[in-house]
């Protein structure tokens, strides 16, 4: 095979970014017609659910790390997920109070929905096995994001109803960098790993991909579960 790694990755998964960043939600949040609630829907999921397995992940990857830069890369991005998670958290608790009018807050205490509980197991499940198969699973997740925020930035409408909230999204100029880090560490896998571990690294990205999707869809529909908790 010919080229980087994560350049025959970039234009696997680009198909699945485009419809991640077309989707209706994305869209809403740039024309300012996205319903409250499914924002506060997404914030509840993403800042108290995706953000701490993802940042737990990054951390499980990196003790499997026998690179020294590699394992740098790994926790680096592990603690500024669990810092951005906290910041992140507050801004979203701010939010509320303006969005409340759109529903009742029950978002404050609503589980993760199927799509995210779907979502973090695989984290879990994934960093819990080889490095490569890790990488693979969480690579979307923070490259997607920084693609969705850039392309959000670009196109809203700068008098809409979320234009602060998605100045504030963007990770910033630093996160490239970090970014970066990562895709050359993705490089150094598919140099080194064996044809096996590339194959899970390939198929978790794949899957990851579909998952990116599968939360923002999930914070439209404000999904929840079918069937009450025996608890409850």
């Amino acid at each position: 095979m010919t080229g980087k790694l994560h350049e025959r990755l970039g234009a696997a998964g680009a198909p699945l970014l485009d419809a991640v960043r077309e989707h209706p939600f994305f869209a809403g949040l740039r024309d300012g017609s996205l319903p409250g609630g499914a924002l506060l829907h997404f914030a509840r999921q993403d800042a108290d659910f995706l953000l701490p397995a993802y940042g737990r992940a990054l951390a499980r990857c990196a003790a499997l790390a026998h690179d020294h830069d590699h394992a740098l890369v790994l926790t680096r991005m592990a603690v500024g997920t669990l810092e951005a998670r906290q910041a992140m958290a507050l801004g979203y608790d701010l939010m509320a109070g303006e969005l409340a009018a759109d529903g009742d807050d029950s978002w404050r205490t609503r589980p993760a929905d199927p799509a995210t509980h779907a979502y973090t197991s695989f984290f879990g499940a994934a960093s819990a096995g080889s490095l490569a198969e890790g990488v693979g699973a969480l690579l979307p997740c923070s490259w997607f994001y920084l693609s969705i925020a850039d392309d959000l930035r670009e196109r809203h409408d700068p008098g809409g109803r979320y234009a602060s909230w998605v100045s504030a999204l963007h990770p910033g100029e630093d996160y490239r960098e970090v970014l970066d880090g990562f895709l050359a560490l993705v490089d150094d896998l598919g140099r080194s790993c064996s044809a096996r571990e590339l194959a899970g690294l390939e198929r978790n990205f794949a899957i990851a991909t579909r998952y990116e999707w599968s939360f923002v869809d999930a914070a439209l529909r404000q999904l929840d579960w079918p069937i009450a908790s025996m608890t409850s």
